[in-house]
């Protein structure tokens, strides 16, 4: 499930690098401004926030972790390590991406914030055991050869009950099986022009040349995998469903725009494209 077909794991990671090397995270939240800006970060951090993930602050309880050792696996551009750097974290973040640190330095030092951020492979953390309260990946470890191996990292650099939250993309979701594998691949013949593997890859926005490897997963398969590494699954949940995740066709687009967004997130406490889940190391 985790390694990709087709690719070695370094090939895979060099097209991960590539793809948000060239389009910082948040780019499709603020078309028309310039990356690295002040107004970018801050209109691309408004829209994830109320379209995107209205549901992160209330899941994730940012404030209750201030003075804690915070870890990032995947920090992007620092949307995350906002909310931690305001809370009052001793945040840290790492990206497998090389602009990122930058990106993230840039970005939280309009506020003030001076993060610790780095540039590491979430399979292979360069830091010793039980160091860290928390360790948090949002939207990241999807894009990973091994993600088991991330979890197992997780879970060797946190403190006895430290909790690892992690949110990846939801197999069983309407995005996933209608929206991507019925309507646009089948009932649009999408399959007559490559495998859905590769479907699935180009959902993610980039201006590069190649795409990323994309996996999705069930509650259970996550509940799974944080188990073997050895974590008490505490919580899983599954959220986000907007109208760009329902089947992108001309005669329905209007329709999308005028369900209500509490019936939408009624349905995608079920069938949303982001399952959550919270483990914690005994």
């Amino acid at each position: 499930m985790d390694a990709p077909q087709g690719s070695s794991d370094s090939e895979t990671k060099s097209r991960t690098r590539s793809v948000w090397g060239a389009s910082p995270a948040g780019s499709t939240h603020a078309p028309g401004l310039t990356p690295g800006t002040k107004e970018f970060f801050e209109q691309a951090r408004e829209r994830r926030s109320s379209d995107e993930l209205p549901f992160l602050r209330e899941l994730v309880p940012f404030g209750s972790w201030q003075g804690r050792r915070v870890l990032e696996l995947g920090c992007g551009a620092g949307f995350d390590a906002y909310e931690f750097c305001a809370a009052g974290c001793d945040y840290t973040g790492i990206d497998i991406t090389p602009e990122n640190p930058e990106r993230v330095a840039t970005h939280l030092g309009f506020y003030g914030f001076r993060p610790t951020v780095l540039v590491a492979d979430a399979e292979q953390l360069p830091f010793g055991e039980k160091e860290f309260d928390v360790v948090f990946s949002n939207g990241v470890l999807h894009h990973t050869p091994d993600m088991s191996a991330s979890f197992r990292e997780a879970h060797r650099v946190l403190k006895p009950g430290g909790e690892f939250w992690v949110i990846l993309y939801h197999r069983h979701s309407i995005f996933h099986w209608v929206s991507l594998f019925l309507v646009q691949h089948l009932v649009m013949l999408g399959f007559l022009k490559m495998p859905f593997r590769h479907r699935l890859a180009r959902i993610e926005f980039t201006t590069a040349d190649v795409h990323p490897l994309v996996n999705v997963y069930s509650r259970s398969e996550v509940a799974g995998i944080l188990e073997r590494a050895g974590f008490a699954v505490r919580d899983t949940w599954v959220r986000k469903l907007t109208p760009e995740d329902l089947p992108n066709l001309p005669v329905l687009r209007s329709l999308w725009r005028i369900v209500p967004r509490r019936w939408l997130d009624l349905l995608g406490r079920r069938w949303g494209w982001y399952v959550m889940a919270r483990g914690v190391k005994a």
